[in-house]
Order: structure tokens, then sequence, then C-alpha cells
């Protein structure tokens, strides 16, 4: 297993800042996910990481050994890729395509000119891992994208890395193989026991991969936080709306009270700012009844999705988005009035 530690990690492409003071800690046997919009940074912080770029300013550890310090743009130490003991598997799996599955995932052994008895038996030991030990002499043009996918965790896996890094490896696959897929590469690290860092754009695959999550946004660490924290207890609006769903409506925060005069709503609780506010409201902590409750609206639209049923309701001119399950669904039209409970909800300060 292996920890990484990044301190004070920046990085300028010519003037434009892509990573900010990025800092973190990442332990032994954890899975991390750095989690952002496209842009943010998340990429460029893993590719530092591999060896693959080198940071502006900064310093990347891995178990307390420098890999990579710099200041103000030149580099005080840096270990190349290949020395650092770490498996990466790309966004587009970079497999060659003259080359069938053993070869493929032998490449790196190969490289070290390990004898062949030796690269045979790690190369199949490989690919039973990632369950493609039938597959050895396939050509990658025979192989489905799930089996593509799995070339290239076998290849990262086969030199028994400590760190494995992965960049939105599932992208490309359609959503039930991708759905497949996050629960083979978790189990997979837990069978290992290695540090895993995980660069995606998808909530879902961060929420049900990580042990921890680094949310960014233009650059800058915004929360780090299991999946849970983050998701109830969000830092900021950025936060909040990136994961998950959110309703958000201007209101005005004093003496401990939120009160919202566009929907008509007010609440109590403890905040540490006064002033204007955003309250945020998940689909999901609003219930919609027949009967009088915190809020009054005209039903706009109501979509049926199986284990759920979307609501979107017009408070005054505000489309509130609400989710509840089937057996609540109650018997309504568009244009119909109806009521809404507020189960829970956050606020921010205003930008």
């Amino acid at each position: 297993m292996a920890q990484i530690k990044l301190e004070n990690i920046t990085k300028k492409f010519g003037g434009v800042t892509a990573v900010n003071n990025f800092n973190a800690t990442i332990k032994d046997g954890e899975f991390i996910s750095i989690l952002g919009p496209s842009g943010c940074g998340k990429t460029t912080v893993l590719r530092m990481i591999a060896g693959f770029e080198k940071a502006t300013d900064g310093k990347v550890s891995i178990d307390e050994k420098i890999i990579l310090e710099a200041k103000d743009g030149k580099m005080l130490s840096f270990i190349p890729p290949e020395k650092r003991g770490v498996g990466m598997v790309f966004q587009s799996y970079a497999i060659w395509p003259h080359m069938d599955v053993f070869d493929n995932v032998g490449y790196p052994l190969k490289i070290k000119k390990l004898k062949k008895d030796v690269i045979r038996e790690k190369v199949l030991k490989a690919l039973e891992m990632v369950h493609l030990s039938e597959y050895v002499d396939r050509m990658p043009n025979q192989l489905s994208g799930g089996q593509q996918q799995r070339v290239a965790l076998a290849r990262a896996l086969v030199s028994e890395p400590t760190l494995l890094l992965l960049d939105e490896p599932l992208s490309n696959l359609d959503a039930k193989l991708r759905e497949a897929m996050r629960f083979e590469i978790k189990e997979l690290q837990l069978k290992l026991g290695i540090t895993v860092v995980y660069v995606t754009h998808d909530q879902s695959e961060a929420m049900a991969m990580s042990d921890q999550i680094i949310v960014m946004n233009k650059g800058v660490i915004q929360q780090i936080g299991t999946p849970m924290n983050i998701y109830e207890t969000p830092v900021n609006d950025t936060v909040a709306d990136f994961i998950g769903l959110v309703n958000f409506i201007e209101a005005d925060v004093t003496k401990g009270k939120v009160r919202s005069e566009k929907i008509n709503f007010e609440t109590n609780g403890t905040f540490d700012f006064e002033g204007k506010g955003i309250l945020a409201i998940r689909p999901e902590n609003i219930e919609i009844t027949t009967g009088p409750y915190d809020l009054e609206g005209i039903l706009e639209a109501r979509s049926y999705l199986g284990d759920s049923v979307d609501y979107r309701v017009n408070v005054n001119g505000e489309i509130i988005r609400l989710i509840d399950s089937v057996e609540n669904m109650v018997n309504l039209n568009k244009g119909d009035t109806v009521h809404l409970k507020i189960h829970k909800s956050m606020v921010f300060p205003a930008r």
C-alpha cells in the first residue's frame, strides 16, 4: 500500500492557473476520488502524481519519499513515472491495436526485461483478477468496451503497484456496464489492499466507490470528506449543487431565522452569518401533499421514474423540484393546487 501527500501543489500553464494550492493526504489502502466539472484541474493533479506533469510549486510524496518538488517553476526534485511504482488507467484505455491481450498486459514487464516465464505467470494472474483469462489470445478489435477497459486495468496491475491511478476509466462505457464496473473496481481494490486515486466528473461513481471525496472547482479544493459528509453537509452552494440535486432560492438570514420572500417560507437555525443567503433544499427532502403545509403551489409536471416520482411545482413563480417514492404518489394532474412539506434545508451565504 502507499500513502500520498500533496503539499501546496500549484500548476500553471502560461498565465492560467490549473491547480491552485492543492493540499491533501491520501492514506494507505484508501480509495479517494477527485471530483469536479470538466476543466477544474482534477486530471492535472492525477498526472502530477503519475509524473506526466511537473508542478509549478509544491511537493508530492509517496510513503514519505519525495517524487516531485518545485518552487517558482523550477524543479528541485523529480522522479520519472517509470520509477514511481504507480499503475495508471487512462480514459482512452491506450490499448495497442496490433498486440493481443497477453502482449498488451505484459508490455510493462517486457520493458523491464523480465524473464518470459515470469512475465507469463504475472500476466495470467492479472488477467484472472479481471476475469479475462479466456481472452488471452484475443485482439483488441475482438473485445467489447468493457473488456478493453479490463485489459487496461490488468496492464496497470501486472507490475503489482501499491498505488493505482484511474482517469475517468468508465466514461466510454454505457450506463449499465459503467455501474457494474464500479463495483468490480472497488472489489478488486479491497481484495488487493492498494491505494486508489480516481478522477471523475460523475458524482454517482464517486459516491458509490470512495472512502473520501475531494471536490474541486476552478483549480481549488472546495471540500474533502466522506460521501455522506459531503452530501449531507456541503460547505458551500458549489458543492451542494455538484453533489446531488438541489433547489436554490434567495433568502435573508437574520438572528437565527431564514426568510425567503419568494416562496413565503421561514425556518429557524444556527448560522454563522447574517444578510443575503441562499436557501438550499434537496428534492428528496420535500414531501408533496394535498393538505395545508409549509408551501402552496401549482403542479407543473409529474414524471414516473419507476422507483420514484419526479414533481415540478410552481411556488410564486419559483419552480420547486421534488422526488418522492411511488408509494407516496398522489393522484394529481397538471394545474392542481398542492402543498409541500419541507423536511430539511440548508443555507449558504449569497455570492
